[in-house]
């Protein structure tokens, strides 16, 4: 009835992704002919995540979008596991049990997805997954302080797989990718091939570690994470040594400084992200002192999810 007093739905993801008690929103559309454009980005204060999402929802009409919310590191555990001999409908269940004891939280309630990692990129030529595990404790709340809102999640989704979105912007034909984002809390790798997370690890050094005004403190640092680099680059050159790294993209506020390390340390070339390069900036609303360096790649990656 009166549907012509209904505003439509607009394409693209809206994201907000916490961090402690605060928040970044980020609108992004991708026409099919041309790059991905941000509409508008903000900071959002966390601390009454209820009062925030109201608030934006009235600024940026949310009911129009598709939303997402890209949980904390702490909220939940992305772990890899080989793909269960049985059918793929009872995968879930399978891996719950394989995964009980590496968790910090009862699996039998805890929400679980599964991401499939093709079975002809690694050297066994089997298939294995990343499951990702939320405890229903961490989740719960978020689902409804949303909904009282009235701006309820359609996805939650990780740091992890927003990284991998905005990786597979990057690749190369026939390549697989390196992507480091380096940010205030620690660090976080993730490793793509044809649009498919790989491998993720999280590296415990910040940004503000490698911009440190001590020299001997920068350096240990440095060597930390380029160390971390090195092995877990190692570890995937023997897991799978059918993918071949066209480089290794590193994401950081900070100088040059540590991407010039590891382009010395590393077998495979080393290029800082211009964001701008793969991501249209035009006419974009950035609020609260935002810039295109400063807006969150993982906000970013999230908001190019495409289903």
């Amino acid at each position: 009835m009166f549907s012509w007093l209904q505003r439509s739905r607009l394409d693209g993801w809206v994201a907000v992704v916490p961090h402690g008690t605060t928040a970044q929103a980020l609108y992004l559309h991708w026409p099919a002919d041309s790059r991905p454009q941000v509409r508008w980005a903000c900071r959002l204060d966390w601390s009454e995540p209820l009062t925030s999402l109201r608030t934006l929802r009235r600024q940026r009409t949310l009911q129009r979008h598709d939303r997402l919310l890209v949980l904390q590191r702490h909220q939940y555990q992305l772990l890899p596991a080989d793909a269960p001999e049985v059918p793929r409908e009872h995968w879930p269940d399978a891996v719950r049990w394989q995964l009980r004891d590496l968790v910090t939280f009862p699996v039998a309630d805890a929400q679980i997805d599964l991401l499939e990692i093709p079975a002809e990129t690694n050297q066994r030529g089997r298939p294995s997954v990343l499951a990702a595990l939320a405890p229903r404790l961490e989740v719960a709340p978020i689902a409804e302080t949303a909904l009282r809102a009235r701006a309820p999640w359609k996805v939650m989704d990780l740091p992890e797989t927003a990284l991998r979105n905005l990786a597979a912007l990057l690749e190369e034909p026939g390549r697989g990718i390196a992507l480091l984002l380096i940010d205030e809390s620690h660090s976080t790798l993730v490793i793509t091939a044809n649009g498919e997370l790989l491998q993720a690890r999280h590296i415990d050094v910040t940004s503000a570690q490698i911009a440190e005004p001590d020299e001997a403190l920068r350096q240990q640092a440095f060597d930390r994470a380029g160390l971390e680099l090195q092995r877990t680059l190692d570890s995937f050159e023997r897991l799978f040594s059918r993918v071949t790294l066209s480089r290794l993209v590193v994401a950081t506020e900070t100088s040059d400084a540590f991407t010039d390390y590891v382009r010395d340390l590393l077998y495979v070339p080393v290029v800082r992200l211009r964001i701008e390069d793969c991501i249209d900036f035009t006419g974009a609303e950035l609020d609260n002192g935002l810039t295109a360096t400063t807006v969150s790649p993982i906000a970013i990656g999230a908001a190019l999810r495409r289903a």
